[in-house]
Order: structure tokens, then C-alpha cells, then sequence
């Protein structure tokens, strides 16, 4: 292929990057080998570290503060939830190949079960217990049997005259 006029970007800037990788390799290369460097590189390290350990406590305790979860709490949270939803999946796939199992033929005759069957399963033993009306109940009878006495009373002939007096107005 021809080479272009225009120099391709992208290889100027590897051959760039290369060249400046070479040359910080070799500084760090003749850094390490003074141990006053790897001293004070040591020491940066842990500096740092005790750092971070501050910064995490202090936003532990602002969150707190917040009653915000931390990021710690978080991850439990997230792992809690994923051991759910598995047991949730194990479970459903249990059910549909439960679902999946063959069903017997629906007809209007019940299921002639085996005599082993029910001789070996005890009837529960009966027992009669009372009959108990609800209150609602009672109550209707009374006023069903208050209805029924209203009407077979006799008329008294004392209703005519009262009529007469509340029409007389008195």
C-alpha cells in the first residue's frame, strides 16, 4: 500500500505513548534502586491507606446521621436478595415440573381408590354437637311470631271511637 502524505494520527500518537512509557520505566527503573525512594514511596502508601480508613469511617458515621445504608450494607442487601431470588427460581422450576406431571383423565366418577388404602386410614370418630342459632336468627322468629299473634288478635271495638276523637280534633 502507498503511504500517504497526511501522517496518520492514531500512529503518532502510540509511537508517542510508547516512547513516553520507555522513558518513565526507565526513571522509575533508577528511582528504585535509591532506598530512600522505596522509603518514601512506603511511606505514601500507608499514609494513603490510613487516609482512606478515615474518609470510609467518617462516611459511615454520615450515614448513619442520615439513616442512609452504607455501601457495605448495600452489598449484604444485594447478596440477600440474590440468595432469594434463587431459592425463588429453584422453587417455581420445582412447581412447573410439578405442573408438568401428568394429571389423571377428568370424568364424572370419582377415583376408585385401592381397599388397602382405606383400611389402612381411621374415620375419625363423630360426634354430635348442638345446634346453635345466631342472634339474627332468633330475633326474625320473635317478630315472625309477634306478626302472626297482631294478626289473629280481634279487632276491639274501642279503635272506631279513637279514629272518631282524632278526627274531632280532641
Amino acid at each position: 500500500m502507498a503511504k500517504s502524505l497526511i501522517p496518520d494520527p492514531l500512529e503518532l500518537m502510540r509511537q508517542a505513548v510508547t516512547h513516553l512509557e520507555g522513558r518513565a520505566n526507565s526513571l522509575a527503573g533508577r528511582g528504585l534502586e535509591i532506598d530512600q525512594v522505596v522509603k518514601t514511596l512506603h511511606q505514601l502508601s500507608s499514609r494513603t491507606l490510613v487516609v482512606r480508613q478515615a474518609m470510609e469511617l467518617a462516611l459511615d458515621n454520615f450515614y448513619k446521621r442520615l439513616n442512609l445504608p452504607t455501601g457495605r450494607e448495600f452489598a449484604e442487601m444485594r447478596a440477600t436478595l440474590q440468595r432469594l431470588e434463587d431459592k425463588l427460581d429453584s422453587l417455581l422450576a420445582t412447581e412447573v415440573s410439578a405442573r408438568a406431571a401428568p394429571r389423571p383423565a377428568r370424568t364424572r366418577q370419582p377415583m376408585v381408590e385401592a381397599p388397602a388404602a382405606k383400611a389402612e386410614t381411621p374415620r375419625p370418630a363423630r360426634t354430635r354437637q348442638p345446634v346453635v342459632e345466631p342472634a339474627a336468627a332468633k330475633v326474625t322468629k320473635i317478630a315472625r311470631a309477634a306478626k302472626t299473634a297482631k294478626a289473629a288478635a280481634p279487632r276491639t271495638p274501642a279503635a272506631p271511637a279513637r279514629r272518631a276523637r282524632r278526627a274531632e280534633g280532641g
